[in-house]
């Protein structure tokens, strides 16, 4: 299996204020783990540093509970200016681990002491694939990188849409969740088909606290829709909901993150975002296990 690898791009890119970019991320998906249907899963990981200086990137591990681990753990990476730390298998390859969950990928200021305090200096970008490595080659979803999730519905009225979901004899869906607050919430989910009718609604599924939660979707539906609420009274958990749709004849799969359903003004005075001070409080209940090793190419 591959360590996590450095290599340098062609091209350094600027990094300016209206860059789509980030000091903290949530990959809501990843695993190393055997799934259905005789499938393999494991998560491929990219990290892209578009400084003119090396930055000290953490990763933490926030798993499901029963899948092996229970608890979080986190380990640092150094990438390079302009560089790109890789790995074919993040959770085996960082932390020696198998198993199921969700990766939180931040830049601290504490672990950066010498690069300026602000979100742009301390930017990066992330992104995952999530595969099925079988004998005739292999089928990935891409996970991206986010940091806008859903809080209490009843609070700021904002859900979630996934759509062209498709569960029957040919196709499976899974959803899922990871939930950065520390008591457990409930989310819900609407299913509507393609005109928009309503096949169930309210489906509950209970997120742990600090904990990720994959499940098969408990209805059939095909090209409909699934709508995603969270119940927090507490309302300090920020939660990231994701579907993932698997061909069950060829075993390719199909993520989507849902759509948030506010307008950018709305969505960036309201909605739960994910920032380095959020991210900090959670890694205060992960084990630390210092420098992940690193080689070049």
């Amino acid at each position: 299996m591959k360590r996590l690898t450095i290599v340098a791009p062609i091209l350094l890119l600027a990094v300016s204020a209206a860059a789509q970019v980030n000091d903290t991320y949530v990959i809501p998906a990843a695993g190393n783990t055997p799934g259905a249907f005789n499938t393999t899963w494991a998560t491929q990981f990219s990290v892209f540093n578009p400084q003119a200086y090396p930055l000290r990137v953490s990763v933490t591990f926030v798993p499901t509970p029963g899948s092996g681990n229970s608890d979080l753990v986190e380990k640092l990476i150094t990438v390079p200016a302009n560089s790109v730390a890789f790995s074919d298998n993040i959770l085996s390859d960082l932390f020696n681990m198998s198993g199921q969950g969700a990766l939180l990928v931040a830049t601290f200021p504490e672990d950066n002491p010498s690069v300026a305090d602000s979100v742009i200096a301390r930017a990066f970008l992330v992104v995952t694939d999530t595969y099925n490595n079988a004998r005739t080659g292999t089928f990935g979803q891409t996970v991206p990188g986010v940091w806008a999730g859903l809080q209490d519905f009843a609070t700021d009225g904002i859900s979630a849409i996934a759509h062209g979901i498709r569960n029957n004899i040919a196709f499976r869906t899974n959803v899922g969740a990871v939930n950065l607050g520390r008591t457990s919430v409930k989310m819900r989910i609407n299913v509507y088909d393609m005109n928009g009718n309503t096949i169930q609604q309210n489906i509950p599924f209970t997120l742990p606290p600090l904990g990720h939660f994959q499940d098969a979707l408990p209805v059939q539906v095909d090209r409909g829709s699934l709508e995603f609420f969270v119940d927090d009274s507490t309302k300090q958990a920020v939660v990231f909901p994701y579907v993932s749709v698997v061909d069950n004849g060829s075993g390719d799969p199909q993520y989507q993150s849902p759509t948030l359903l506010a307008t950018p003004d709305v969505l960036f005075r309201k909605a739960a975002k994910v920032d380095v001070s959020f991210a900090r409080s959670v890694r205060a209940h992960a084990e630390r296990l210092g420098e992940g090793q690193l080689q070049t190419k």
